[in-house]
């Protein structure tokens, strides 16, 4: 089974760009992690057409809250306008029509960004996302990092980049 998570990078992502969990460029994720037996290729594809139908968002940092099960994550929530859970339902539903099973998922999804030691959003920023980021959360390379599959920019007719199947 691979592991995937789908998030909206703060900066552009390249496909077969990796970097450490603590390293992780900020980002917002769209849908959690999850497990499937599919190809990632099929995970791609269903990712692809939900960007090229989609629109850019603007939106903005909102407060600080506390996230994780001991209520001990940093994050800013973002401030979403229905855009960003709409995005996360159309991406959902092209999942569940690729077959790819997601698994259990959280009913009280909460766009945020997770502050990191080299970043973080203070209230009031604005935030643009304009790309897709389909992420192996267990490369080759080991469990503390993560490996961009491909990425999308929301709007545009076509993939800038996927990666072949791992062996």
């Amino acid at each position: 089974m691979t592991r995937f998570v789908i998030v909206l990078p703060l900066s552009p992502l390249t496909a077969a760009e990796s970097f450490t969990v603590a390293d992780w460029p900020l980002h917002v994720t769209l849908v959690e992690p999850f497990a499937t037996d599919r190809p990632s290729e099929v995970v791609a594809a269903a990712l692809g057409r939900v960007a090229r139908d989609a629109s850019a968002i603007t939106s903005t940092a909102g407060e600080p809250a506390m996230f994780g099960r001991r209520h001990d994550v940093p994050v800013t929530l973002i401030r979403d306008g229905g855009e960003i859970s709409v995005l996360r339902g159309e991406a959902l539903a092209a999942l569940a029509g690729a077959e790819v099973e997601t698994g259990h998922l959280r009913s009280d999804f909460r766009p945020h960004v997770t502050v990191k030691r080299h970043g973080r959003l203070e209230r009031g920023d604005r935030v643009l996302l304009r790309q897709l980021a389909l992420i192996d959360m267990r490369p080759p390379s080991g469990s503390h990092h993560r490996r961009v599959l491909g990425v999308w920019p929301l709007g545009a007719a076509s993939v800038t980049g996927a990666l072949p199947p791992r062996d």
